[in-house]
């Protein structure tokens, strides 16, 4: 069993196959993102895209069966090409932060910072989220989920992996 403290955070890398230019235009364009990001099987429309500290990206998130949720990332930083933070929070149709959909304890904020490196052709991700002002119960529920954290964030980033290959 994992047990959670106040420090557990999730990584993630990924090599892809794409220059960092690329891979970076897919992070921080409104009509890229909505080609990849969300699980498998989940049609992701971007509403706002503000790339800039204080900016935030606002999403849809349609699912199979027409379960719908919302996401928010809250910029912090921007360091093009390589570097972006934000706070990411499940959100309403309006942008306000809400409880996860999914019941339970879950961490209104995550702090998430995602850095590129240019390796090659391609390009090296790295992924880091982190609960913010989480309760006990919301971290010990975050440290729970990594093993699901890794396939959701595994299956995003082949759609990535696609929309890369795509063009």
């Amino acid at each position: 069993m994992k047990t959670a403290t106040a420090d557990t955070e999730f990584v993630i890398t990924r090599l892809f196959k794409a220059p960092l230019s690329r891979v970076w235009e897919h992070w921080t364009s409104a009509e890229r993102m909505s080609q990849w990001f969300g699980p498998k099987g989940v049609t992701t429309t971007v509403k706002t895209l503000d790339l800039r500290p204080g900016g935030i990206m606002h999403a849809r998130m349609d699912q199979p069966g027409g379960g719908r949720m919302w996401v928010k990332f809250a910029y912090r930083e921007v360091v093009e090409p390589s570097r972006l933070v934000w706070e990411h929070s499940f959100a309403d149709e309006q942008a306000n932060i809400v409880q996860s959909p999914f019941g339970g304890s879950w961490p209104l904020r995550i702090l998430s910072t995602v850095t590129f490196a240019e390796e090659g052709a391609e390009t090296r991700m790295r992924l880091v989220w982190t609960p913010l002002d989480a309760s006990e119960d919301e971290r010990r529920a975050f440290a729970e989920m990594l093993d699901s954290m890794t396939e959701g964030w595994g299956g995003t980033f082949d759609k990535l992996d696609e929309a890369l290959a795509a063009g």
